[in-house]
């Protein structure tokens, strides 16, 4: 479809999405152990939005980035977890399956998307492997032009709703050992063979209409269903995670916005002592960090629309990838949670937007990467380029630092401090979030130069401003002290 034809498709189908929520309230406020109803999906499904993320020469609309983008932004304004699932076929499925699939099986596989319906998910995390999932333990064996693949997954989306899986596991070695490297396999789950058993599902506390739980695996796919790495599946799996990481802006971009747009209308509406409630100052203050998370993740988009489309690799661009997932989910996280204490006891209320939003947001902070890990990893990419080019001054490395030259002066007077090669994991962490916050004016500034108001841009520039500073601040500062384990001996007010 032509541009003009891709806008109306994304307008018309924002609003059939907000009409099957607005009008099955009961999908949203429900907690469905087996996620979204087949008839609901297949309603959601029918118009052929994943067509979006589908190539051309598959009958798809191309898998244009900045359409991708899009889609995941107008569908996540209605409902974050219906983004979630339009980001998990997308990101974690078609995408991969596009670059990396067999032709016979990308042609079985996109024809069933177009013509079905159907839908798929990625399965990573073991009980005992989530953060350290390279340490999987399900495995394979090949025998013929046949692979066996066993072991336990959970905490998959779509556990028990997807058609179809891209399953990861580790080639059995002779001596029963596993390989260091991984593989991915499409599993059909109507085929002999191939069906993944659901042990469990979870009661979830948020994200009602995605589907989690156990599955024990003991499937058997053909060879040709493996994806195929241009070196290593190590390399393909980075590719595939940082190209999610840096398209989950789509989906944050959605949620800031309906969270910054639900602020503004009752601020502007409600009366508290005799004046409007966006005339006090400090919930100015909310509405203006809630429009620089605004600001901040449209700068993400046009940065990602332009390094995302999967005929680029991905899998070097770690700092960036981490960066961004880390600082945009802790944006969506504070946007919810500014809304819920601007709307006050009624956002409390679970059929409330702003209380189910803080719920359903928070397991992005965890998922693809907890925070606190990615902000440790940027810290860890970044110092190790530092301590190679022998500068300790944080300026003066930044500003010819490409990721974060663009934004080094605007705060210059905050990054002249000097940074020591051996900080413990707490200051790491501090320093990749301020490393995030200035790739992301970085982008802001790009966004700038592509004509966006300028008011916003400065209000981003502002608010960032008081973020670095206070991660810098924690860094020179002393470490904090270790727990105390036996914290309860002489603890207890009660006793003398």
């Amino acid at each position: 479809m032509n541009d003009t034809e891709f806008r109306q498709f994304i307008k018309s189908y924002g609003k059939s999405v907000k009409d099957i929520v607005l009008n099955e309230p009961i999908l949203e406020n429900t907690n469905h152990l087996e996620g979204l109803p087949r008839d609901l999906l297949d309603r959601i499904l029918a118009p052929s939005p994943l067509s979006i993320f589908i190539p051309e020469a598959y009958g798809g609309d191309g898998g244009k980035p900045e359409r991708c983008l899009a889609l995941l932004e107008s569908v996540s304004y209605e409902s974050i977890a219906v983004g979630l699932m339009f980001g998990i076929n997308g990101s974690l499925f078609l995408d991969p399956v596009a670059k990396y699939g067999g032709d016979q099986i990308k042609k079985r596989v996109f024809k069933r998307f177009l013509e079905d319906k159907t839908i798929g998910g990625l399965m990573i995390t073991e009980p005992d492997f989530g953060t350290d999932a390279l340490a999987m333990q399900t495995q394979y064996q090949e025998n013929g032009d046949e692979c066996r693949i066993q072991g336990e997954k959970h905490w998959g989306g779509l556990t028990g709703l997807a058609d179809f899986w891209l399953m990861t596991a580790r080639k059995q070695k002779p001596n029963g050992s596993l390989a260091r490297d991984v593989d991915l396999f499409i599993c059909e789950m109507d085929q002999p063979g191939q069906r993944i058993v659901v042990e469990e599902y979870y009661h979830k506390l948020g994200l009602f209409l995605i589907p989690y739980g156990l599955n024990q695996v003991d499937i058997t796919v053909p060879s040709s269903s493996r994806l195929i790495p241009v070196s290593s599946g190590l390399k393909l799996m980075m590719d595939l995670l940082h190209r999610s990481r840096l398209r989950l802006s789509g989906i944050g971009l959605g949620f800031i916005r309906r969270m910054l747009d639900e602020a503004l209308a009752h601020c502007q509406s409600r009366s508290v002592s005799g004046r409007m409630l966006d005339q006090y100052d400090q919930v100015q203050h909310r509405l203006s960090e809630l429009q620089a998370w605004y600001t901040i993740n449209s700068a993400m988009c046009l940065f990602t629309s332009r390094v995302s489309s999967i005929t680029n690799d991905l899998s070097g661009m770690g700092l960036q990838a981490n960066a961004n997932k880390a600082i945009l989910t802790d944006m969506m996280q504070e946007a919810a949670q500014s809304l819920l204490q601007l709307v006050g006891a009624k956002g409390f209320r679970r059929d409330h937007i702003a209380g189910r939003a803080i719920v359903d947001c928070r397991p992005f902070q965890i998922f693809e990467g907890s925070n606190d890990v990615m902000y440790s990893q940027t810290a860890d990419m970044f110092m190790k380029v530092m301590k190679r080019a022998k500068e300790s001054n944080l300026y003066r490395f930044c500003a010819g630092f490409e990721p974060v030259s663009r934004a080094a002066e605007r705060y210059r007077d905050l990054l002249d401090i000097a940074i020591d090669s051996d900080i413990g994991q707490r200051k790491r962490v501090r320093l990749g979030k301020a490393i995030s916050w200035l790739i992301s004016i970085g982008y802001v500034l790009d966004l700038a130069d592509q004509g966006f108001r300028q008011d916003l841009i400065e209000n981003a520039i502002a608010v960032v401003h008081t973020r670095i500073a206070e991660q810098l601040s924690g860094i020179r500062q002393a470490e904090s002290p270790p727990p105390i384990k036996d914290y309860a001996d002489g603890s207890d007010w009660k006793q003398p």
